[in-house]
């Protein structure tokens, strides 16, 4: 098992893989300070389970990076752990394909269960998040024709490998749809997902 950490701070780094250490002993783990670094290190390990990504690096700008990477390595599932609690920034990162969002200011078990959750073929939505209210407004839900056909195939109960036989699509691919789902539906798992898209008649 392979993990690739993406932060400018040594000492946060050194957190981040103990946490994985304990979580998985035997995990490898590639470590880079800044922008470039981390996309030579998906160039060159094509086995990376989970790249874990700050958004403020030296060589890199807000979400660019995080882009980049997802444009690039789709295959490769990105989690942004970041300094940043502001909603928007949190959206922003689900929005451009990251498969969860994690605070820094999250205690070292809320990270792990965040890994654990991601790693689990799931996606973690901070409880930021979670807690945004829209009120009593029309939603409008922005969810692209191939996202519509991965809500469906949840409803078909087809796990993540399934959906990427059915669709043809890689792993890391199917994760941000599905945090994308997660998001506009305001839910936290499938079920709740699939019962929000039933009473919204996207299903």
């Amino acid at each position: 098992m392979n993990f690739a950490i993406a932060d400018d701070h040594g000492i946060f780094r050194s957190g981040l893989k103990l946490i994985l250490h304990d979580l998985y002993p035997d995990c490898e783990i590639q470590e880079a300070a800044q922008g470039d670094e981390v996309l030579e290190i998906l160039k060159n390990h094509n086995d990376i389970e989970l790249l874990l990504l700050d958004l403020r690096m030296p060589e890199s700008s807000g979400v660019s990076l995080l882009q980049q990477c997802r444009e690039q390595f789709p295959e490769v599932p990105c989690m942004v752990v970041s300094a940043s609690e502001e909603l928007t920034v949190m959206q922003s990162a689900l929005q451009n394909g990251a498969i969860g969002y994690i605070p820094k200011s999250s205690s070292n078990s809320e990270i792990a269960e965040a890994i654990k959750k991601v790693m689990s073929g799931d996606v973690y939505i901070p409880p930021q998040l979670k807690s945004v209210k829209r009120g009593d407004q029309t939603l409008n839900i922005n969810l692209t024709p191939r996202q519509l056909e991965v809500l469906g195939l949840l409803a078909e109960g087809m796990s993540n490998k399934q959906i990427g036989n059915q669709l043809h699509i890689a792993p890391g691919t199917i994760k941000a749809h599905i945090a994308a789902i997660f998001r506009e539906l305001e839910s936290v798992n499938r079920t709740q997902a699939v019962r929000r898209a039933r009473e919204l008649h996207l299903l």
